[in-house]
């Protein structure tokens, strides 16, 4: 049974609870906060709320005050599953007003200590009549008397005070979450643009949209590839909370098995094009209804950043194109110019010292001549050596020259500063095989630093003595704690490329402290005839 409470009782306990949810900025926090008012200010024993997702089409959250033994127990597991009539009620859209519920199939099936509790009352939770419902309260106390029409009324208007707040609160997480992805798809924006292999750039892609956006599954295909179109995929390791589904009441939404391109259980999708690409992305879910208007939006700007990033990538090739077709005709030019020159004018000569053969053959000029096209074809054998040099150096420079053109263009691109203490020139009978591992380890340790340290310095060292080459990285980054952090992916690949050396890696690093790399690697392991 519970009190009557009076005019000035019931405004007070409606104005502490408005105050409690305006004020509330943690939601979960508010509303067992105002369980808790209920259970003390009507004297009832117990109290507890479903929140309902009506876009899904299920329960996602339970919150209580006051249970008894038989429902509180293993983390009130009796009431996070199941089926009960109040429930019933509501997603058959029957729960209209505050009701008694005279028969509670989770109290009648209850195992333990009820308290007492037979049955109780539920309000439905909208911010007013006729509007969408948000959620479930139930209130309960001892004994058959059922809850009187005064306290329905009481608790059908603190339902629309909850439903309000709930209502608010669903708006502001959901704007809060969209600018948190927001967020996170411009610190992939940046990740995306310092790379220049267009296949890291679509699997790192999906990667990342299914972190980010909470996708079960995230793919990129391909339009231009009808036979093979699927170009990278990436599925979600973790299952996502359905809550409480009720496939019972209302049907699940089944995609065609053709649309289930990704996942076998897929029941919903959404596709987006990139734009000025041949490639598309598919996002499926497990979820009922799991794409919302808000994700279609940030799809799109995902596959905007994915755009420039490949778009990126051309423009790199296209300036490497461009520079090598720049180079062809300076060389054309040199030779037209210089070789050509010469060897046009030592022909001449060679006829003119033909001519004077037939005709004098002790003519002391046509040993001036032969010594003047002997100077001609040296010098033009001089500018070629001079041009081939240019066109192919030798591996070990062209490995620094091409190390260096790579980290001017990050540094153009995603605005890191590099510190480069590199030698002028490494040995011409290096290894090309270990050169690539090594380029392999820095290209590898500098994507790290920027895609998860977000490093705006790195300070890259390399050095050699007779027995050992070391390589530093170092960063200003976030850093992390390596005794806490699982090692991932990069880091494991870079320590497989130092031991396939015969080397060591070794990392520190501290939270907000930055990251250190060090490698050290046999001498041996680079030359293979000599020793330096």
């Amino acid at each position: 049974m519970t009190p009557t409470l009076g005019n000035s009782d019931r405004l007070r306990l409606l104005k502490t609870i408005a105050e409690t949810l305006n004020e509330a900025a943690d939601m979960n926090a508010a509303i067992h906060t105002l369980l808790r008012h209920i259970v003390h200010s009507l004297g009832l024993q117990t109290s507890w709320i479903f929140r309902y997702d009506p876009k899904r089409l299920y329960f996602v959250e339970m919150g209580a005050s006051g249970l008894p033994p038989a429902l509180a127990c293993h983390d009130a597991e009796s009431l996070k599953s199941g089926w009960c009539e109040c429930q019933d009620r509501f997603v058959r859209g029957r729960l209209h007003t505050a009701v008694n519920i005279v028969r509670c199939s989770r109290l009648r099936d209850a195992q333990g200590d009820t308290q007492g509790l037979v049955f109780h009352a539920s309000v439905p939770l909208r911010s007013q009549p006729g509007s969408k419902a948000l959620g479930i309260l139930n209130v309960a106390s001892p004994g058959k008397k059922p809850f009187s029409p005064e306290t329905l009324g009481l608790l059908r208007t603190i339902g629309y005070q909850a439903a309000v707040a709930l209502d608010r609160s669903t708006l502001l997480l959901e704007q809060s979450r969209y600018a948190e992805r927001l967020r996170s798809l411009a610190a992939l924006a940046n990740q995306l643009i310092s790379s220049l292999d267009t296949g890291t750039i679509l699997s790192e892609s999906c990667q990342h949209l299914v972190e980010i956006l909470g996708y079960s599954a995230v793919g990129i295909f391909s339009r231009q590839s009808p036979a093979t179109p699927l170009v990278s995929r990436t599925i979600s390791e973790s299952s996502a909370d359905q809550g409480y589904q009720y496939d019972q009441v209302a049907s699940v939404p089944v995609m065609p098995e053709t649309e289930r391109l990704l996942l076998p259980d897929s029941v919903s999708g959404l596709w987006q094009d990139i734009p000025q690409t041949p490639y598309r992305i598919r996002a499926e879910s497990r979820q009922i209804r799991a794409i919302h208007p808000l994700d279609q939006d940030l799809l799109i700007t995902a596959a905007w950043q994915i755009a420039a990033a490949l778009e990126n990538v051309q423009a790199y090739r296209k300036s490497r194109e461009d520079a090598q077709h720049q180079t062809r005709r300076l060389v054309a030019s040199h030779l037209h110019d210089s070789v050509n020159q010469r060897l046009f004018s030592a022909q001449l000569l060679t006829r003119s010292a033909a001519v004077m053969w037939k005709a004098e053959k002790d003519n002391p000029k046509i040993e001036e001549f032969l010594q003047r096209i002997s100077t001609q074809l040296a010098h033009s054998q001089v500018e070629m050596r001079r041009l081939i040099g240019a066109l192919r150096p030798p591996l070990a420079k062209e490995w620094i020259v091409r190390l260096k053109e790579d980290l001017s263009h990050l540094q153009l691109s995603t605005g890191v500063t590099f510190d480069l203490a590199l030698p002028q020139e490494l040995p011409d009978d290096w290894d090309q095989d270990a050169l690539y591992v090594l380029k392999g380890i820095i290209d590898e340790s500098v994507h790290n630093a920027l895609q998860h340290g977000e490093a705006k310095f790195i300070g890259i060292t390399l050095s050699y003595d007779c027995h050992t080459l070391l390589l530093i990285i170092q960063d200003d980054g976030k850093g992390f704690d390596p005794e806490h952090t699982k090692a991932g992916y990069g880091s494991q690949t870079t320590d497989e490329r130092a031991a396939s050396l015969g080397g060591t890696m070794s990392i520190e690093s501290r939270p907000a402290q930055g990251t250190r790399i060090t490698v050290s690697v046999p001498l041996n392991s680079f030359v293979k005839e000599s020793t330096v």
